[in-house]
């Protein structure tokens, strides 16, 4: 795959999407192809050619309809779904149509129920594609994915002349129905995420459209859109009959079929070679609107050829090759990214009535118009080619006009800061000019979107230097990074001027960009600046400069900083840290040891020292990263400098997570650091280190950076494999300790000898921290379930477990008894927390299949709370029972106490005294006994 994503542009995580929506797209245009070969030889060797206007009048109310539907299924059961069923069921429908005989009346039928399947099946794909890729990847991908239509297109008109020459016509119709089964098949493998709500199903009724016509009326933009598909829908469709009428008085009966598949693959076979030669080339050099003039100025011209030739197969032939070979190929992409910089509600809209009610309702006045004009003698060649030049005059006229709209949508983007970056060379001169514009605003958020987008496209020469009279600090700091280059000067003098700026931070950026050119002066005049960031930036550049072979540590400015004393020379010793993190390498890394040598206070920036230690990359330094997991400023660039180290720094963290001597406060942190690795090795420690790990804290620590790993493998398709057992098993665990969780907490609120135990301080607290508890177990262990079966909606399961909703219940409970489980016990668990029980039902049905039977009453649930393995609860527990005055339980709360004297510090007390209980409690026989 490494060659196709150098040609085609394909990120990380695009090349299986891109590739099956492509192979999708080739299997139902090839599909599509083969039964418009073998629709257009029957109705021509059974019906005469003037009925053709009678079938595009049919057909134009009948797709409205059926597009209309299938878009309100589409929103409704998503688009996926949809588009498979609509394969399918076109499937069906045409071998019902083989398996009759050919009579004229089926003839007629089957022309018109290809025509919508066409239609329809278009329209659902692009949804579908529409869906699946952002802006910038349509951008980016929506041409190759065309091409795959282009050469399905081709391969189908191909095979159906290989066909043609030793079946008859039936056979194309078998063909056509097994491409679309395939293409369903191709699908479902697509990996898309999709979204089916009640919202979206309201508005998605079979004639929902008629609401959203009124988008036309009211936006410009979509007004112009209509028009020009319109228009250009009416001039294709004047082609095309003149085309088959023409074909039909010219070519014998007999040999409609052969003539149809041969034309029908050689003019594939061109619109293959626009697409991969041509429409890129046109697309980058004239941008999108005016790549969208093409077919309309080409079929002028073919148009004005009908006019002088008249009744001729060559003029007619010729005009129906520019529709081939353009429409499908360079104007169906330059038309789909028309809609794109469109917000997505107004391209849902929008884009569904153009392509069903304008261009169905146009075809249909078209056909009634060449039906009147026929049955008035007028239906001519001729004629015929005067209509086609002045209606696509007129859609060229629509298409220049969608221009202006065009560049607001993109300068409106643009000052809102929501353009997204488009990749190398996507940017037309529209675009461009718009970007310029936005250069000159005074808004921060503008200018610097318009940054981005230039250097992202490859474009950023086009910065004018003059921007650096900005007077936002932030847009000065941007374009200083982004002017540079080689053979580029006229910004020098304009950043010098910069030097004396009231902003540290622009200064210092201009002693980068000056020292990038080699000016080394003015980086000199910066040693005497007053901020320690800027002088830092001075002493690095000019160290730097001096050559690889040199010491940075035999520079005496540099010696200078590292002996500077006091809060200042911290100052600069940050900077300079931060300065060779961001230009720094292998040879500062004595540099950075010295540094962090002098740090005796910690007093440096942490995000600062990790970042220089990042760009040395040098092992020594994992140590100090490791003991900075323990403070939360600068984490994240910690946890980024040891992954960019690799196997070394992997290894000592594995070993500070098996080191139980480890400082707390870094455990905690170890588990989210290792699944940053996102390697199978992470994976199979932190899966270990879950059965293992006694501290609680730690534990959910490793099951949430499980739960990013296995989230992060199912977008990726990385190949990372989670023992589905060992999950499973860790979800038992989970649910059983849920389950006996429960049953202390239903204990403590039973009545002893009829009365209820008089509530404690120690008991509240007691109470809510088992309530925690029980919620955290339970979130564990769904947690686990998921990570076990990572591609199914197990978060929607527990969303489910939590409402208050009975059928929701219920329904999360058929799933999971559908879920195929490999450990023995699990699903009679889930059965039992899932179900719409009472918690002290589900206790007792739990009862075996939990390792202890539910305590009886409060004071049985005490003394197993003093014996648990919590400190925190046993505490808790401790001073519950001491505050209740329960004799009987005191001997118990001596022993744990005495055998475990971390707990007395947990609750606060220094020492525990036997208190006698209060006249009014009653004590219980157990109780009573004991005194």
């Amino acid at each position: 795959m490494s060659l196709l994503t150098r040609v085609v542009d394909l990120r990380e995580g695009e090349t299986r999407p891109a590739v099956l929506t492509g192979l999708v797209l080739a299997l139902l245009v090839g599909g599509h192809t083969i039964l418009e070969t073998a629709r257009d030889a029957l109705f021509l060797s059974k019906l005469p050619a003037e009925q053709l206007t009678l079938v595009y009048v049919l057909l134009a109310f009948l797709s409205l309809l059926s597009a209309s539907a299938s878009t309100a299924f589409a929103r409704r059961f998503g688009r996926r779904t949809a588009l498979v069923f609509s394969l399918l069921a076109s499937a069906y429908l045409v071998v019902v149509v083989w398996l009759r005989p050919p009579t004229s009346a089926l003839v007629f039928g089957f022309y018109v129920l290809s025509g919508v399947m066409g239609t329809v099946l278009t329209l659902q794909f692009w949804m579908f594609a529409g869906e699946l890729f952002t802006v910038a990847q349509g951008k980016r991908l929506f041409g190759p994915i065309a091409a795959g239509g282009v050469v399905g297109a081709t391969v189908g008109a191909t095979l159906a002349a290989a066909l043609m020459r030793f079946f008859p016509v039936g056979v194309l119709l078998v063909v056509g129905a097994a491409a679309f089964v395939l293409t369903a098949a191709v699908l479902a493998g697509v990996p898309a995420e999709e979204s089916t709500s009640s919202s979206a199903a309201g508005k998605g009724g079979a004639f929902g459209w008629l609401k959203d016509v009124g988008v036309v009326v009211k936006d410009g933009y979509v007004k112009l859109l209509a028009a020009a598909a319109g228009l250009g829908t009416a001039a294709v469709l004047v082609v095309d009959y003149l085309f088959k009428s023409v074909a039909a008085r010219e070519i014998p009966m007999e040999d409609l079929g052969a003539f149809f598949a041969t034309y029908y693959a050689v003019q594939n076979g061109v619109s293959l070679v626009v697409q991969i030669v041509v429409a890129g080339f046109v697309m980058r050099r004239f941008g999108v609107v005016n790549a969208v003039l093409g077919l309309p100025s080409l079929l002028v011209v073919a148009g004005a050829g009908v006019l002088l030739a008249g009744q001729n197969l060559g003029a007619v032939l010729a005009a129906k090759g520019v529709d081939g070979a353009l429409r499908h190929s360079l104007h169906r992409v330059s038309n789909e990214l028309l809609f794109l910089p469109m917000p997505s509600d107004l391209r849902d809209r929008a884009k569904p009535v153009i392509d069903t009610v304008f261009g169905r309702g146009v075809q249909a006045v078209t056909a009634a118009a060449i039906l009147a004009l026929g049955a008035m003698g007028w239906a001519t060649p001729r004629v015929l080619g005067g209509i086609v030049v002045g209606l696509s005059l007129a859609w060229g006229v629509a298409a220049l006009m969608v221009r202006r709209p065009y560049v607001d949508l993109f300068r409106k983007a643009l000052s809102l800061g929501q353009i997204e970056p488009t990749g190398r060379g996507e940017l037309d001169l529209a675009s461009v000019e718009a970007l310029m514009e936005s250069l000159s605003s005074r808004e921060e958020e503008r200018v610097l979107a318009a940054l981005d987008v230039l250097v992202d496209s490859g474009r950023s020469r086009l910065v004018p230097g003059l921007i650096l009279y900005h007077e936002n600090p932030k847009v000065l700091e941007r374009a200083l990074a982004v002017l540079p280059a080689p053979g580029r000067r006229d910004w020098i003098p304009l950043a010098e001027r910069l030097q004396t700026h009231a902003s540290a931070a622009v200064r210092a950026e201009a002693v980068r960009a000056l020292a990038s050119a080699g000016i080394t002066e003015a980086v000199a005049r910066a040693l005497d600046d007053a901020s320690e960031v800027v002088r830092a930036y001075a002493l690095f550049f000019l160290a730097h400069g001096r050559g690889a072979d040199e010491e940075p540590l035999g520079d005496r400015r540099i010696i200078g900083i590292l002996d500077a004393p006091g809060p200042d020379g911290v100052r600069a010793r940050s900077a300079l840290l931060g300065v060779i993190g961001e230009h720094g390498d292998a040879r500062w890394t004595s540099v950075v040891a010295e540094v962090l040598a002098r740090d005796r206070k910690k007093g440096l920036d942490a995000a600062l020292a990790a970042a220089a230690i990042e760009r040395v990359r040098d092992p020594s330094f994992v140590p100090y990263l490791v003991s900075l997991l323990g403070a939360r400023d600068g984490r994240t660039a910690v946890r980024e400098a040891l992954v960019e180290i690799g196997p070394m720094a992997f290894d000592a963290l594995v070993a500070a997570m098996r080191n139980p001597k480890t400082d707390p406060r870094i455990r905690l942190h170890l588990p989210r650091t290792l699944s940053r690795f996102g390697t199978q090795q992470a994976v199979d420690v932190l899966t270990e280190r879950l059965a293992k790990e006694e501290n609680g804290g730690v534990r959910f620590k490793i099951l949430r950076g499980l739960g990013r790993l296995a989230a992060d493998a199912s977008k990726a398709s990385s190949g990372l494999r989670f023992d589905r057992v060992a999950f499973e098993t860790e979800t038992l665990r989970n649910l059983q300790e849920h389950l006996r969780l429960t049953g202390l907490r239903l204990a403590l609120d039973e009545e002893v000898d009829g009365e209820a135990l008089r509530e404690t301080s120690g008991g509240m607290v007691l109470v809510g921290l088992l309530e925690d508890k029980v919620r955290q177990s339970l979130e564990r262990a769904f947690r686990c379930l998921n990570i076990a079966h990572r591609h199914e909606d197990i978060h929607g399961v527990y969303a489910a477990l939590k409402s208050s909703d009975k059928r929701a219940r219920a329904n999360a409970l058929e799933f999971l008894d559908a879920l195929p489980l490999r450990v023995t016990g699990l699903r009679e668990l889930l059965r039992v927390v899932v179900d719409d029980l009472p918690p002290v039902e589900r206790v007792r049905r739990a009862s075996g299949l939990v390792p202890q039977p539910a305590p009886v009453g409060p004071i049985d649930a005490i003394r197993r709370l003093l014996d648990d393995p919590d400190p925190l609860l046993a505490a808790l527990a401790g001073y519950h029972a001491l505050d209740l005055g329960v004799i009987a339980l005191h001997a118990d709360v001596d022993r744990v106490f005495d055998a475990r004297p971390d707990l007395r510090e947990l609750g606060g007390r220094k020492s525990v005294a036997p208190l006698p209980p209060p006249p009014s409690l009653a004590l219980g026989a157990e109780g009573a006994r004991a005194s």
